[in-house]
């Protein structure tokens, strides 16, 4: 950290926010998306983006906050908004700081932000541009910076807020702003020859205004002097019966002379065909939640190219010709669609030349002009008969962008929808497409799509069937659709009747376009063999996400980048993070099947147990533990994780405790028992729980196979470890085979068990004399660590015995062995203890300095220590009137325990005391907020 020269911090410099308001309200900072808060805190930042640096006074927010009479706490709720407000600029700003971007301007606030920061700022200075430059003469300049205007506004603004929000004078009078900018800007450019590039931008204005009738009028004049007389006739006629339809009125003055000076130019008739190829919308459509926002934010732009990519039978077609049906009408002169047959089960993928001959066809021209016309020759004329008009192109079941890349339209006017099972990374890159990744539905969106099939009471007349079903299909649409297909087809069936062995099995059909396991198939086939063959080996292994390493373990092959690779292009694949790969439930059905066919199963399963054997030992010992035991070096085709620090080998136990479990199962089923104990016994961090819940009988069960006295005892060691009921009788079996091994550092930690077991029980005696015990062996070992760890358990034993100053002495020795020996799993822990008995003793400052320093230093494979820190860091800087550090640590401990946090600290500190921390910062985060109201 950069520090002053009088060691405080020195100030960071300013991130780059970047504010919109454009499509609705956003911000990016430094790049990354920022939450911009409830639905209140947005409204105030709107208004302050609206007032364009001038002062928006706390009456006018009030009033756009609540619609009839304000609650008391208004002007409270208010200022904590405008701090969190400041804290986007400046996360570290204390409470009690205005900053330097959001400041007081009478009774309210005003925003100063630099022009750049906002596109409404932007907007309004390209329009001053403008103004400025025609003024001086300088038409081109004027124009080109009105055109940039009228681009950057041509969707309306704070569309993401509440209508009633949206009808507050401060933002109608944006939206007017924008209309007017809109309709000058378009005005300049028919009038000096640049309606080409109004065109574009005012239709979408316009579409938005249909009732605007100057707007309206420009667009049918924009038609005519771009020589598309026939779309302006469209427009009229629609803005014609609009008119009549929600006002009663007639077309007024303005645009019935734009309509007048159209006809005067002659006869309007179009040449070409207008194709109307759509098929029908999917029955039972469900709509996305996860691809409906950025389909609905393409539908603003009027051309380009979006591809919707996914595995076969995920709904991507559907979804196409549901939104291609929902923005036909911004196409009036027409859509096309064409079936390209990617990966049809017969091969006959449609070559371009075929193509762009169907393509010609439905557009009125010949399929080829002459017997030795090129490819090349085709897609010159096909772009030249969709130049100037404004098409819907979807194109289906594409194979891949070579395929595509001659079909693409030149006429910025036109929109390309192509879905496809390839990723479409050439079209992407080279033709800048945008990609939308179609996923599985939710489970409410599969009930609603087997509901919209069904009908509700059929649907719902089994709930537990109909979740049993939901389950089965994995959220893939065509699963779902079989499914409804088949009780819908058969009255005496019910969903509780559709059930077999094999998911595949029910899911299966007689029409193979319409049976999952074919639909696979087709992918399939289309593989490298290589990659056909790690395809498969990823069906044995047990998820649910795969690392790049067990990858290449269980498909036994050296580079695994390039078939992963290849998978994922072919959506068989997720790589859901980087690194790390999520195969689909039923695909998974699908390559077991495979796998055994093949009879590859058995070698893929053993090199699955030796990667997680040989990794789970390498995270084990990077903690500096010696593993038990001893193993054989992992075979050639294995590929073992390696760890190069305490940090990454605790993060490896956090991602794969569940698949290594259940390669300890699968272990047992091959009858290697002793691997099953060696990974149980490398299964977590030295000093954390190593059994998760549910999992002692499979210790149980192991222990009964092996015979080294040893592993029996810290097999008898680690399950006494959670089996509270029988953990005494466990604990002092695993002691009496370490004391007459003569083994020291079992002795020691069968002894930190037992201290622990005792402190649970309320028994801080025996916990006491039991961790010094354990203290003692472990110092006549002469390793460090151990003995950290030993320390760790007596410091734990002596505070809950309310002993706070031996608690701390002997904490402070722990964590000072840590440091020392760079133990950083175990510093988070005596962090812990230190700012505790520090805060309990009444030394604030070192509790404050120890909690901030623990959470930035330990790792740990649960979010427990740093709860625990985090509310001793937010009570003890409350008590010294550090409000700054009491509201980072409120926020870090509401953090922590969302999601998983909170039942994590239950299970590590019991339930009163989760609940103790939990009470202190509710208490901190009460006065935090009454004394904000009061500033």
């Amino acid at each position: 950290m950069v520090k002053t020269p009088d060691g405080r911090p020195a100030e960071a410099p300013r991130s780059r926010c970047e504010f919109k308001v454009f499509g609705g309200l956003g911000c990016r900072k430094d790049g990354a998306e920022v939450d911009l808060g409830p639905v209140r805190q947005r409204i105030i930042l709107a208004k302050l983006l609206a007032a364009g640096g001038d002062a928006v006074s706390l009456e006018s927010i009030v009033d756009g906050l609540w619609d009839e009479r304000p609650p008391a706490s208004a002007a409270n709720q208010i200022h904590r908004h405008v701090g969190h407000i400041r804290r986007i600029f400046d996360p570290d700003l204390d409470v009690r700081e205005t900053g330097r971007y959001l400041l007081p301007a009478g009774t309210g606030y005003r925003l100063t932000l630099a022009t750049e920061e906002s596109d409404l700022a932007m907007h309004r200075e390209l329009v001053r541009r403008a103004r400025a430059a025609l003024a001086g003469g300088d038409v081109v300049a004027g124009v080109r910076e009105y055109l940039t205007a009228l681009e950057l506004g041509r969707s309306p603004a704070f569309t993401d807020l509440p209508i009633s929000a949206r009808s507050s004078p401060d933002f109608v009078a944006v939206e007017r702003e924008r209309l007017a900018v809109a309709l000058a800007a378009s005005e300049a450019g028919i009038a000096h020859g640049m309606a080409g590039a109004v065109v574009t931008p005012l239709l979408s204005v316009a579409a938005a205004a249909p009732l605007d009738e100057a707007l309206q009028a420009c667009l049918v004049r924009a038609y005519v002097a771009t020589g598309h007389r026939a779309e302006g006739v469209r427009v009229f006629e629609r803005a014609r019966d609009r008119l009549a339809e929600e006002l009663g009125v007639d077309p007024g003055p303005e645009l019935r002379e734009a309509y007048r000076d159209l006809l005067a130019g002659g006869g309007v008739q179009s040449d070409a065909p207008r194709p109307a190829q759509l098929p029908a919308p999917v029955a039972g459509f469900v709509r996305r939640d996860d691809v409906a926002a950025a389909l609905d934010d393409a539908t603003a732009a009027t051309g380009g190219i979006t591809v919707l990519g996914g595995m076969g039978g995920i709904g991507k077609t559907a979804l196409a010709v549901h939104w291609a049906h929902q923005i036909a009408d911004r196409f009036p002169d027409g859509q096309l669609f064409l079936n390209l047959r990617g990966l049809d089960p017969d091969g006959r993928v449609m070559s371009p030349q075929d193509a762009l001959a169907s393509l010609l066809a439905s557009l009125g021209e010949p399929a080829v002009s002459s017997p030795q016309e090129t490819v090349d020759a085709q897609a010159a004329r096909y772009r030249s008969r969709l130049s100037g008009r404004r098409v819907l192109v979807l194109l289906d079941n594409a194979r891949d962008s070579d395929q595509v890349r001659p079909l693409l339209p030149a006429s910025p006017g036109c929109l390309v929808i192509v879905t496809s099972r390839d990723r479409m990374t050439s079209l992407v890159t080279r033709e800048g497409a945008r990609y939308l990744q179609v996923d599985r539905l939710t489970e409410a969106e599969s009930r609603q799509l087997l509901v919209n099939r069904l009908g509700a009471r059929r649907a719902n007349t089994d709930p537990d069937a109909l979740d049993r079903v939901i389950a089965l299909c994995a959220g893939l649409p065509l699963a779902l659709a079989i499914v409804a297909a088949r009780v819908a087809l058969n009255p005496a069936l019910s969903l509780s009747d559709v059930s077999a062995p094999s998911a595949l099995d029910v899911l299966s059909s007689v029409d193979s376009s319409d049976d999952v396991r074919s639909v696979f198939s087709w992918s399939y086939h289309a593989l490298d063999p290589r990659t056909a063959r790690a395809f498969r080996a990823l069906a044995a292994h047990p998820g649910p996400l795969i690392s790049r390493e067990s990858a290449a373990s269980v498909a036994g092959v050296g580079r695994i980048r390039p078939p992963l690779t290849e998978l994922v292009t072919a959506n068989l694949l997720d790589e859901s993070q980087p690194g790390r790969y999520a195969l689909h439930d039923l695909l998974r059905a699908y390559g077991g099947e495979l796998l055994d066919e093949a009879h590859e199963r058995p070698a893929c399963e053993r090199r699955l147990i030796s990667h997680y054997l040989h990794s789970a030992r390498a995270a084990y010992a990077r903690h500096h533990r010696q593993p038990v035991g001893s193993v054989d070096e992992p075979p050639p085709d294995v590929t073992p994780e390696s760890f190069d620090s305490v940090p990454q080998a605790a993060a490896w136990y956090a991602r794969e405790r569940t698949a290594l479990w259940a390669t300890i199962d699968l272990a047992l089923a091959h009858d290697l028992p002793r691997e099953a104990a060696t990974m149980v016994l490398a299964a977590s961090a030295p000093g954390s729980t190593a059994i998760p819940a549910g999992r002692t009988r499979t210790v149980l069960a192991i222990l009964d196979l092996v015979s080294e006295p040893l592993v029996e005892a810290e097999l008898l060691r680690t399950v006494g470890e959670v089996d509270a009921p029988q953990a005494d009788g466990y604990l002092r079996r695993a002691l009496a085979i370490f004391e007459g091994a003569g083994e020291l550092a079992g002795q020691a930690d069968v002894l930190r068990n037992l201290a622990t077991l005792s402190s649970a029980r309320g028994d801080h005696d025996a916990a006491n004399a039991y961790g010094e015990r354990s203290v003692g062996l472990a110092r006549q070992t002469g390793r460090q660590e151990l003995l950290a760890v030993s320390l760790l358990t007596l410091a734990d034993a002596r505070l809950g015995s309310d002993r706070f100053e031996d608690g701390a002495r002997v904490a402070n020795e722990g964590l000072a062995i840590a440091v020392a020996e760079h133990l950083d799993h175990l510093k988070i822990s005596y962090a812990q203890l230190v700012a505790e008995s520090s805060f309990r003793l009444g030394r604030l400052q070192e509790a404050v300095r120890v909690a901030e320093w623990g959470l930035a230093e330990g790792v740990s494979e649960t979010n427990a220590p740093r709860c625990a820190v985090a509310a001793v860091l937010a009570r003890a800087a409350f008590e010294l009137g550090d409000r700054f550090r009491a509201e980072r640590g409120c926020q870090r401990f509401e953090s922590l325990i969302a999601g998983n946090g909170f039942h994590e600290l239950v299970e590590v500190s019991g339930i009163e005391q989760a609940e103790g921390y939990r009470d202190m910062v509710a208490y901190v985060r009460a006065r935090l907020s009454l004394l904000l109201g009061g500033s």
